[in-house]
């Protein structure tokens, strides 16, 4: 409302309060003029006249006052409104503070009650919606400070749930994926807008599918409350990668069940797994199958053929001068060729054989259901194939060949280790008649008996050096200046635990050299022998072992090492050691045992050439090889008191060797005529059974007496 329109409803407003006064006390008048005019004289009337036109007046006067006040209360009334009015909104709008500066500007006496309470209202109202307003906002900062925390938490755990290296997912009560975490989609390939909302069930193949929905009923109807599982999981790609499950059972404030599924990918593992199982039954150099792989399949094939009386074969090979080539051209050429034969065997066998290597150069075939003529075939084409190899290493071309031995089964209910030592005979008759051959096993094989004994001492061999069944024996070498012995021949010996008994080395040394065992032998008897020395070297610090060394380990590349490592070990006086080679060994490589010897005798350690005078017998020998002894055959010294022949070659030879500085030892001493001639001779050393007997612990007096 306009000041103006205010200002015309105030004064109509107070104009209708003075015409009512006016109006109502002139009737008033009116009535009490005429009832006392009644009663009055004609002169009274004058003067009543007077008095009710003074009264008439004073009554407009009154009427006009009342009109005034009236006009004023009300705009002011009005005016309080307007100001309680004006201070409404403010309270919608929050402004407490200025709707109560508001209210204090009005008067503190209201004389009207109805806006003096309806100030008071006003207040109050002002003051409640400002509790609430502050209420309200402390509890929105609470809700904010706990919406805010549980903002970080649900952040924390996303993170927690995105970075962890586990498939993290919940399913609900219709088996629809519900939430599924970052290392899970990167695994599936599935964007989570792909997967939510959409049916579990696509993850898994139809066979695991079966149990998972199985375990989630029985998640969901409270059965379980927790369930493992190893299943396949295919992802977007079609590729299965293998998970171990772990889904327990989540309860909401809905009493509606949620599954969680937490997986862990084991593809890996069970690829690692498939490996250690494939590793465990194949070869990993060639990848054939092992000797653990093929004794299982010999084993099927042998109660297969018994059981169906099916004819078959198997066929041991062993390759010719194998060693050769990794002394020559290293073991990583060996390892060539090994592969190279494998995938021969491979390519000319049937699909129906089993080709495995049985470790070292041996390989076999099983072929199901054969006959003799076919394994002769076989058999010839293998020795054919190998033949066309063209192996070439170091700038050396070798010749590939085999001797293969064929056995057929079965056989008077022969076992497979009964039929593996046949074929084994048979290969090594192969190998006897020169190599690059087979040989078909006959129980009435007349080499029957000596084969078998070939590969008995073999296991024997095998045995001994698997139980450390080798003992070392010492044989007493007189120094005949001094009738002193600091020094002793190392000799080996086997020990039988079945019966008690010692074999000599005559019975098993030509066995271990054809096998190749002598190497395993060597290495033995050589750090045995040092770790004895380092014992006898504490309290007897002159004290000299002499070593025998095999032709295998002369040419053998470990040697040096070998030595070196068991000398820094054992920190033994490397002057201890004396090595013996046989003259037949160092002539036959005469070069490399002559670098051989140079090398060590660089260590300090000492060569006495053995059994000198029954091989090659070229005094050039003596000069060209950097050896410190003369080991006189024993063949020359036995018979010495009663030969001529023999005193004039032994006379010569100690000639030749005192002359080129070497020392010299006589072998066979048995009796004292021979002592007495050697001593006349100038020998330096003298070894026999007269000095003393090989025994396993040495003698206890350092000075020798004759028996």
């Amino acid at each position: 409302m306009t000041g103006r329109r205010q200002f015309q409803f105030h004064w109509q407003s107070a104009r209708n309060c003075f015409f009512a006064i006016a109006l109502s006390g002139t009737l008033s008048l009116g009535i009490v003029y005429y009832l006392i005019s009644r009663q009055l004289t004609q002169t009274s009337h004058v003067d009543l006249g007077l008095y009710f036109s003074l009264a008439f007046a004073v009554l407009v006067l009154l009427a006009l006052l009342l009109s005034g006040v009236h006009y004023f209360r009300r705009v002011q009334r009005y005016e309080q409104l307007i100001t309680i009015g004006d201070t409404l909104p403010l309270l919608s709008a929050q402004k407490y503070e200025q709707a109560k500066q508001q209210f204090a500007e009005l008067p503190a006496q209201i004389h009207e009650p109805e806006i003096a309470k309806l100030r008071q209202a006003s207040l109050q109202l002002t003051n409640k919606l400002e509790q609430l307003a502050q209420g309200r906002f402390q509890r929105a900062q609470l809700i904010q400070r706990k919406s805010d925390a549980l903002r970080n938490e649900r952040d924390f755990i996303k993170s927690l749930l995105d970075t962890a290296q586990l498939v993290i997912m919940t399913i609900d009560d219709q088996l629809q994926v519900t939430l599924i975490n970052a290392f899970a989609q990167q695994l599936t390939g599935y964007a989570e807008k792909d997967i939510l909302e959409t049916d579990v069930a696509r993850l898994f193949p139809a066979g695991n599918w079966l149990e998972a929905r199985a375990r989630f009923q029985e998640l969901l109807e409270g059965r379980l409350s927790l369930a493992s599982q190893e299943a396949e999981l295919i992802d977007r790609r079609g590729q299965v990668k293998h998970i171990s499950w772990l889904h327990s059972r989540l309860a909401n404030d809905d009493e509606r069940a949620v599954i969680l599924s937490v997986g862990m990918d084991i593809t890996h593992q069970k690829e690692a797994e498939k490996r250690i199982v494939w590793l465990a039954e194949h070869d990993p150099l060639t990848d054939l199958c092992n000797r653990r792989k093929f004794t299982e399949e010999f084993e099927k094939s042998l109660r297969t053929a018994v059981r169906y009386h099916h004819n078959n074969t198997l066929l041991y090979l062993d390759l010719d001068q194998f060693k050769d080539i990794n002394d020559t051209s290293g073991h990583k050429s060996g390892d060539e060729l090994l592969n190279m034969v494998a995938k021969t065997l491979k390519q000319i066998t049937r699909f129906t054989d089993l080709v495995a290597r049985l470790g070292g150069d041996e390989f076999a075939v099983l072929m199901p259901e054969s006959d003799d003529a076919g394994a002769r075939i076989l058999a010839q084409k293998i020795l054919s194939s190998l033949a066309s190899i063209h192996f070439e290493a170091a700038g050396i071309r070798h010749k590939v060949s085999a001797s293969i031995g064929i056995v057929h089964y079965p056989l008077n209910g022969a076992s497979i280790h009964e039929l593996m030592s046949f074929a084994d005979l048979a290969m090594y008759q192969a190998k006897s008649t020169g190599k690059n051959n087979f040989h078909v096993f006959s129980p009435d094989d007349q080499t029957r008996q000596t084969l078998e004994t070939r590969v008995f001492w073999k296991n024997q061999i095998e045995n001994a050096l698997e139980n450390q069944l080798f003992i070392l024996h010492f044989q007493p070498i007189l120094e005949l200046s001094t009738n002193a012995i600091d020094h002793y021949e190392v000799l080996i010996r086997m020990y039988d635990p079945a019966t008690g008994e010692t074999c000599l080395p005559g019975k098993f040394i030509d066995i271990a050299e054809q096998t190749g065992l002598i190497r395993q032998i060597d290495r033995y008897v050589v750090e045995a022998s040092i770790k004895k020395l380092a014992e006898l070297q504490q309290q007897k610090p002159a004290i000299r072992l002499a070593i025998n060394l095999s032709a295998a380990m002369i040419d053998s590349t470990e040697l040096l090492p070998l030595l070196k490592a068991l000398i820094r070990q054992y920190r033994v006086e490397p002057s201890g050691l004396i090595f013996e080679v046989t003259e037949t060994v160092a002539v036959a490589n005469l070069a490399r045992a002559k670098t051989m010897m140079q090398t060590i005798k660089t260590l300090g350690c000492q060569f006495a050439l053995d059994d000198f005078g029954v091989g090659f017998s070229s005094f050039n020998y003596i000069r060209e090889l950097p050896v410190d002894i003369i080991k006189i055959d024993g063949i020359f010294i036995k018979d010495l008191h009663i030969n001529a022949d023999d005193q004039l070659f032994v006379k010569a030879l100690i000639d030749v060797a005192t002359g080129l500085g070497r020392r010299t030892v006589a072998e066979f001493v048995e009796n004292h005529e021979v002592l007495t001639l050697l001593r006349s001779y100038g020998v330096n050393y003298a070894q026999g059974f007269y000095i003393g007997r090989p025994a396993d612990k040495l003698r206890a007096d350092r000075y020798w007496s004759p028996p």
